[in-house]
């Protein structure tokens, strides 16, 4: 049997709240976005797995920079610092990369070709379509880790200030007033179900999918 954890909270709706919810948000794709790099530098260059896995570093690095309905780009964000003129290049290439090659299909590092297929003769047989592929290059790779482990940093800064806050306000909090917090929504549902259409709102709301066991059938005899 398990240790039981100390009690928690979940803290009211506040401008501090609300500030902390969209620095942890964008912590969390950042966090993200490393174990994705990090797994690809792991394999190695020329693992199957390289350029899935640098693709979703890729996407879950730009998520912060762009627009989003439920939270404030984080280069938008007074309490957060710019990115550091030396990375600053690095980032315009990953963004360029996601936006031209990774979330749509207009650069050249991808070359889609009409091929012939040709006899021993030099007449044509057959024709296939046949895609030319540029993956992230290695060197690339390490610098955008060193990237990401900067705009993490400037994010945890951040976070901090904005802990140190809350933490003196929860202290001046009576246990009276603690009680009333409300908790956060939580629901299940089968994974048949699964979908991802509901934004997130300012009260916190979580849908827990579970899948139906069913024991392996014994072979008719």
């Amino acid at each position: 049997m398990g240790i039981p954890g100390p009690p928690v909270a979940v803290l009211p709706d506040t401008a501090d709240t609300r500030l902390l919810i969209e620095l942890t948000s964008h912590a969390n794709d950042l966090s993200e976005a490393a174990h994705a790099l990090g797994c690809a530098l792991t394999s190695g260059e020329d693992s199957e797995l390289w350029m899935p896995l640098t693709s979703h570093a890729v996407t879950a690095y730009i998520r912060p920079f762009i627009h989003s309905n439920v939270r404030t780009r984080l280069d938008k964000m007074s309490v957060v610092q710019a990115i550091p003129a030396n990375f600053q290049p690095v980032h315009d290439v990953i963004r360029n990369y996601r936006n031209t090659t990774i979330a749509h299909s207009q650069s050249t590092l991808v070359m889609p070709l009409p091929v012939a297929i040709l006899d021993d003769r030099g007449k044509g047989v057959d024709v296939i379509g046949v895609s030319v592929t540029h993956q992230m290059p290695f060197v690339l790779a390490e610098r955008f880790r060193d990237l990401i482990r900067a705009v993490g940093d400037i994010v945890e800064e951040a976070t901090e200030l904005v802990l140190d806050r809350l933490r003196t306000w929860l202290k001046e909090q009576d246990t009276a007033a603690i009680g009333t917090w409300r908790l956060p929504v939580i629901s299940e549902a089968l994974d048949a179900d699964f979908t991802s259409v509901h934004r997130r709102k300012r009260t916190p709301q979580f849908t827990t999918y579970w899948r139906i066991w069913e024991p392996p059938q014994e072979p008719i005899r």
